[in-house]
């Protein structure tokens, strides 16, 4: 339990399934890429992985700023990213981070599922969130679920 907070930790799954009209070569080429994730994932200030390539593989560790907005607050979280594993069609990757009064843990799981129109891609997250967000815990899952759904919407448009 944090310092700053008697809340008890909150634990959050959040599970989001969407459709891209992309082939699955391409969603998964474009949700290795550095770069493209920075840009379409909403709320990422920066994401650094120190490599000398585009792409993460597993074993990566990297740091990232996210500011996302949950009910009152706008925190600002510094993160600490590992890609456990990348082997296709699926991978997981786990975050830590923190921000005034808060910590969060996170291990995120994506599969890619080929379709004839596109390629089905399912993204599951479970968190521990402690502090002042954990407070907020009922405001927490829907802002995620909003956050990961919006990655995927721009991620298709890119790929348009």
């Amino acid at each position: 339990m944090s310092a700053e907070s008697d809340e008890e930790p909150a634990d959050v799954r959040v599970t989001v399934e969407r459709r891209i009209d992309a082939p699955p070569a391409a969603v998964w080429d474009a949700v290795a890429d550095i770069d493209v994730t920075e840009a379409m994932l909403p709320g990422c200030r920066e994401l650094r992985f120190g490599v000398d390539r585009d792409h993460v593989e597993a074993g990566d560790r990297g740091r990232a700023t996210l500011a996302i907005d949950i009910g009152p607050l706008a925190p600002s979280f510094e993160t600490q990213v590992e890609v456990v594993r990348r082997e296709y069609p699926e991978m997981s990757i786990t975050a830590t981070g923190d921000a005034a009064g808060s910590t969060f843990h996170t291990t995120a799981d994506l599969s890619l599922d080929a379709m004839n129109d596109g390629t089905d891609v399912t993204w599951v997250a479970t968190a521990t969130v402690d502090g002042r967000v954990a407070a907020l815990s009922g405001a927490l899952r829907p802002v995620v679920a909003e956050v990961a759904d919006r990655f995927f919407e721009r991620l298709d448009e890119h790929l348009a």
